[in-house]
């Protein structure tokens, strides 16, 4: 599933557990996120090979990813930064294992959808034992794609009918500049608001296009 999928359901999954700090949210959501650290690897290996992408993903990316960061060991490490960075003394606990809650849904999310052959390494470093599933599609199908744009839809509807939205994972005036914008009602006197949300709406798109072109389109199947 991709990143930004992982960001969303992630915060959606702190929402519904009932947090009421958006700080709290935040690092929840951002533990959700947690395990694709590892995505600096795969910037570094292209770099290293020269922009070859072919070669850092065979190299680096089909190696790491899905391995050091999808285990027992990172999944503990998120719940201790967690209680680190909770707004409060008396939330740090349940904080910190919301978040590792979101780390491992991640991780099921990643058997769900990240394809047959790319394993997750839930007991590393315990264990060396991967697991996936046969029935599982891979990151460039379309069920993904369908995935990311429900996620995204239901950002703009937790704007316009919860006043809040997964923006707060980038600060609370993001996500009040956000809100706001998805709630005026269109007007003459609100028309450069009006404008902006076509922007962002634009911008929706054309960052799902950049996400998913270079995987590639196909069927599931």
């Amino acid at each position: 599933m991709q990143g930004p999928s992982h960001l969303l359901v992630s915060w959606y999954f702190a929402d519904a557990s009932g947090i009421s700090s958006s700080r709290d949210r935040r690092i929840v959501a951002w533990g959700g996120l947690a395990p694709d650290i590892d995505v600096l690897a795969y910037a570094g290996a292209i770099l290293y090979y020269r922009l070859d992408q072919n070669l850092a993903f065979e190299n680096v990316w089909r190696v790491v990813h899905h391995r050091y960061t999808h285990g027992l060991a990172f999944v503990l490490l998120t719940g201790v930064v967690a209680w680190t960075l909770a707004s409060n003394h008396t939330a740090r606990v349940r904080v910190a294992l919301l978040a590792m809650a979101a780390s491992v849904l991640h991780m099921f999310c990643d058997v769900v959808a990240g394809g047959p052959t790319w394993p997750i390494y839930p007991a590393w470093p315990v264990s060396d034992l991967g697991f996936s599933a046969s029935w599982s599609w891979t990151i460039g199908e379309w069920p993904n794609m369908v995935i990311l744009f429900v996620c995204l839809a239901g950002m703009f509807a937790y704007a316009k009918f919860g006043a809040r939205s997964p923006l707060e994972c980038f600060g609370d005036r993001a996500d009040a500049w956000f809100v706001r914008i998805a709630t005026q009602a269109p007007s003459a006197a609100a028309s450069e608001r009006s404008n902006l949300r076509w922007i962002i709406w634009a911008a929706v798109l054309l960052g799902a296009i950049a996400i998913l072109a270079p995987l590639g389109f196909k069927p599931a199947g």
